[in-house]
């Protein structure tokens, strides 16, 4: 019996991407939860079902979900990413103590969403994309006592 296409074929698909299992169960992650991981979470959530996959085939798949517009790269600091498959603007909150991404929710997006528009008309660019991070501490580890004493400098 051939089982259905679920979202994530489809999403593969419109993306002039190969279906493959693996492709299938990196993206279906991503688009179920809203932790932002890392590749290398992503490799040990979906190892034990998949036993053949390597920690390349996920990197490689994240790279081409991202090139192909289906995953959004966060930028932590040098060579730290993290993937969201909300690929719409939005305000990503970044804790300096924990690395927890959150996404800010709220009625920013239609700031967003002119900011990119004066942007691209004041420096005659052509915008494809934007990111929003704001970098502070979360409520966790502001309870912990995490933030440096002295606040840093925006």
């Amino acid at each position: 019996m051939k089982r259905a296409a679920g979202a994530e074929h489809e999403i593969l698909r419109s993306a002039g991407l190969r279906v493959t299992p693996q492709r299938v169960a990196i993206l279906k992650l991503l688009r179920g939860t809203r932790a932002h991981p890392s590749p290398e979470m992503v490799y040990r959530e979906l190892k034990p079902a998949y036993p053949g996959l390597s920690l390349n085939t996920v990197y490689q798949t994240l790279h081409a979900l991202e090139k192909a517009g289906v995953l959004r790269r966060i930028s932590m600091e040098e060579n730290v990413y993290r993937f969201d498959a909300n690929v719409a603007p939005h305000v990503h909150l970044v804790c300096r103590g924990c690395g927890r991404v959150d996404d800010c929710n709220g009625d920013l997006e239609p700031l967003l969403e002119h900011l990119g528009r004066e942007v691209a008309a004041r420096c005659a660019w052509d915008i494809r994309a934007q990111d929003s991070c704001f970098y502070g501490y979360c409520p966790g580890c502001r309870s912990e006592g995490k933030p440096p004493k002295p606040r840093e400098e925006v």
